[in-house]
Protein backbone atom coordinates (compact mmCIF):
# COMPACT_ATOMS: atom_id res chain seq x y z
CA UNK A 1 0.00 0.00 0.00
CA UNK A 2 2.88 2.29 0.70
CA UNK A 3 4.06 1.92 -2.89
CA UNK A 4 0.65 2.84 -4.32
CA UNK A 5 0.12 5.72 -1.90
CA UNK A 6 3.50 7.18 -2.85
CA UNK A 7 2.70 6.73 -6.54
CA UNK A 8 -0.52 8.70 -6.00
CA UNK A 9 1.42 11.52 -4.35
CA UNK A 10 4.01 11.55 -7.13
CA UNK A 11 1.36 11.29 -9.87
CA UNK A 12 2.91 8.06 -11.16
CA UNK A 13 1.81 6.49 -14.43
CA UNK A 14 -0.18 3.70 -12.76
CA UNK A 15 -1.52 5.69 -9.80
CA UNK A 16 -5.00 5.79 -11.33
CA UNK A 17 -5.55 2.03 -11.21
CA UNK A 18 -8.47 1.01 -9.03
CA UNK A 19 -8.18 -0.93 -5.76
CA UNK A 20 -8.79 -4.26 -7.48
CA UNK A 21 -6.11 -3.70 -10.11
CA UNK A 22 -3.72 -2.86 -7.28
CA UNK A 23 -4.66 -6.13 -5.55
CA UNK A 24 -5.89 -4.52 -2.34
CA UNK A 25 -8.32 -5.84 0.24
CA UNK A 26 -11.06 -3.59 1.59
CA UNK A 27 -8.99 -2.77 4.66
CA UNK A 28 -5.88 -2.15 2.61
CA UNK A 29 -7.81 0.24 0.38
CA UNK A 30 -9.01 2.17 3.41
CA UNK A 31 -5.44 2.45 4.74
CA UNK A 32 -4.23 3.50 1.28
CA UNK A 33 -6.76 6.31 1.11
CA UNK A 34 -5.90 7.49 4.63
CA UNK A 35 -2.19 7.37 3.79
CA UNK A 36 -2.68 9.42 0.63
CA UNK A 37 -4.69 12.03 2.56
CA UNK A 38 -2.04 12.21 5.31
CA UNK A 39 0.70 12.41 2.69
CA UNK A 40 -1.01 15.25 0.84
CA UNK A 41 -1.38 17.21 4.06
CA UNK A 42 2.30 16.65 4.89
CA UNK A 43 3.34 17.62 1.37
CA UNK A 44 1.56 20.98 1.67
CA UNK A 45 3.52 21.90 4.78
CA UNK A 46 6.83 20.04 4.45
CA UNK A 47 7.31 18.97 0.84
CA UNK A 48 7.14 15.74 -1.14
CA UNK A 49 10.16 14.00 0.42
CA UNK A 50 8.73 14.36 3.93
CA UNK A 51 5.31 13.23 2.67
CA UNK A 52 6.77 10.06 1.15
CA UNK A 53 8.50 9.23 4.43
CA UNK A 54 5.29 9.83 6.33
CA UNK A 55 3.42 7.44 4.03
CA UNK A 56 5.89 4.63 4.79
CA UNK A 57 5.53 5.14 8.55
CA UNK A 58 1.75 5.58 8.39
CA UNK A 59 1.17 2.42 6.35
CA UNK A 60 3.54 0.34 8.50
CA UNK A 61 1.76 1.43 11.67
CA UNK A 62 -1.76 0.88 10.34
CA UNK A 63 -0.89 -2.54 8.88
CA UNK A 64 0.66 -3.60 12.18
CA UNK A 65 -2.49 -2.49 14.01
CA UNK A 66 -4.65 -4.54 11.65
CA UNK A 67 -2.42 -7.61 11.41
CA UNK A 68 -1.59 -6.94 7.77
CA UNK A 69 -5.10 -5.89 6.68
CA UNK A 70 -5.16 -8.73 4.16
CA UNK A 71 -8.72 -9.96 4.52
CA UNK A 72 -10.82 -10.81 1.48
CA UNK A 73 -11.94 -8.26 -1.06
CA UNK A 74 -14.93 -10.36 -2.10
CA UNK A 75 -18.07 -8.25 -2.46
CA UNK A 76 -16.06 -5.07 -2.10
CA UNK A 77 -17.93 -1.93 -1.18
CA UNK A 78 -16.69 1.56 -0.40
CA UNK A 79 -15.82 2.11 3.27
CA UNK A 80 -18.73 3.45 5.26
CA UNK A 81 -18.52 7.11 6.35
CA UNK A 82 -18.46 5.98 9.98
CA UNK A 83 -15.42 3.77 9.42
Amino acid sequence: MSYWAKEALKGGKWAGLDWEQKGMSNDQYKIHEEAVAAGRAEERTSGLDKALGLVDRFVAQRCAEQNGATWSSENWRPPSPTG
